[in-house]
């Protein structure tokens, strides 16, 4: 965030950026001490927001110090200045008697505070610095449902960043070669969640790419341990009706474009990725499913999942999904939700999911699984997002 205060006395300047920093620890601040400068800076500059006082000095060579109220309107709301739509705030002492200038101001957007010693002012600033902030906006949006899916992505990105609140949402931002991305994480597992998380990110991030990173469950036969399964199509399989012959289905799916998905099958279908996605993971005994000497994995590019609030958890449940669903090949909780909010989205991202399988709705159940496939599926969501994924569908220049 980018600030621009005009303020000639330093202990008023240093209060006032203190203040700042409270609210907002990486803002920008550029000060000026008079108004010659003052009016230099709006002209030629974009902030996103002004803060200013009105009696101080006309320039850095004639100190005389001169009450600007008349220039202010001309000056800051100037057609030709580049921060001419920025909101503004005076933050002045003397407003005892400050006449009709005050409804002028505030009719374009400029607010007069009084600055005193019973500090109402910073209650009054800590709203316009939050009202003023820019949208951050990102190149690509990972999605996690739980917190150990997100941990996963720590030494495998150029850049990880703390966990911290953007934009009301629970994120780490993140760097992956050029892109510059954020990882965001759900607050609960399940649709609901996942469709909330995946459209405030993609309204206020408006990112290229969204795409979600995890676990999930396998159908047997179809995915084993350790499959990751890359989403060509995910389906919805807890909508329908109940009447007395049971549940009855109703069919939903989503799918991701052509374009995705061939860019997907061309990165599974290289020599080299599986020797990547199982290097340096290092799995102990007990994180080797029964019959698995060694780690290995299959990436399945154009798995058909299902998704549901529910979780699977009884041996041979998941035969009941396959009804109707030729060859599905696993189930999760959130996809179809992100998949679905990308499609709707105004800005066309890009989309898909990778998620590791940790259940086969049998003997291989419980979290010793969960560790690795964090890992797996974090692996081909960096590997994917290297090789361009976030570019597909954007026009080049002519």
């Amino acid at each position: 965030m980018k600030i621009l205060i005009l303020e000639d006395e330093d202990d008023k300047y240093n209060e006032i950026q203190s203040e700042i920093y409270q609210i907002i620890p990486d803002a920008e601040i550029q000060r000026e001490r008079n108004w010659y400068h003052y009016a230099h800076a709006t002209l030629n500059t974009k902030f996103d927001l002004i803060l200013l006082d009105l009696l101080v000095p006309r320039s850095e060579k004639d100190d005389t110090v001169e009450d600007h109220h008349e220039q202010l309107v001309s000056t800051t709301r100037d057609y030709e200045s580049k921060s001419f739509f920025t909101p503004a705030i005076v933050l002045t002492r003397y407003t005892e008697n400050p006449g009709d200038f005050v409804y002028d101001l505030n009719a374009v957007d400029i607010n007069v505070i009084p600055f005193n010693d019973r500090g109402a002012w910073k209650e009054a600033l800590k709203l316009k610095l939050l009202a003023a902030q820019p949208k951050k906006k990102y190149e690509f949006v990972i999605v996690c449902a739980l917190d150990k899916e997100i941990a996963a992505f720590e030494g495998l990105t150029d850049n990880l960043g703390p966990v911290k609140t953007i934009s009301g949402l629970v994120c780490r931002e993140a760097q992956i070669d050029a892109y510059k991305g954020v990882i965001v994480r759900a607050n609960r597992m399940g649709l609901v969640a996942a469709a909330v998380v995946a459209t405030m990110a993609l309204e206020r991030f408006a990112p290229r790419l969204i795409c979600m990173s995890g676990i999930c469950g396998g159908i047997p036969g179809e995915s084993g341990i350790y499959d990751i399964l890359v989403t060509q199509t995910c389906h919805q399989h807890d909508a329908g009706k109940w009447n007395n012959d049971g549940f009855r289905s109703e069919h939903y799916d989503v799918q991701v474009s052509v374009d995705v998905h061939n860019e997907l099958l061309a990165l599974c279908s290289d020599a080299e990725l599986k020797k990547f996605m199982l290097e340096g993971l290092n799995p102990g005994k007990s994180e080797l499913p029964d019959g698995m000497e060694r780690l290995t994995c299959n990436i399945k590019a154009d798995a058909p999942t299902s998704s549901g609030s529910a979780v699977m958890a009884e041996n041979g449940r998941t035969s009941s999904l396959t009804s109707g669903q030729r060859k599905l090949a696993g189930f999760d909780m959130e996809i179809y939700s992100v998949y679905e909010a990308a499609r709707l989205a105004s800005n066309k991202p890009a989309f898909f999911a990778a998620k590791t399988v940790v259940d086969d709705g049998g003997k291989n159940k419980g979290d010793k699984f969960h560790r690795i496939g964090c890992l797996l599926s974090a692996k081909f969501i960096v590997k994917a997002i290297r090789a361009g994924i976030a570019d597909v569908g954007i026009q080049p220049p002519h």
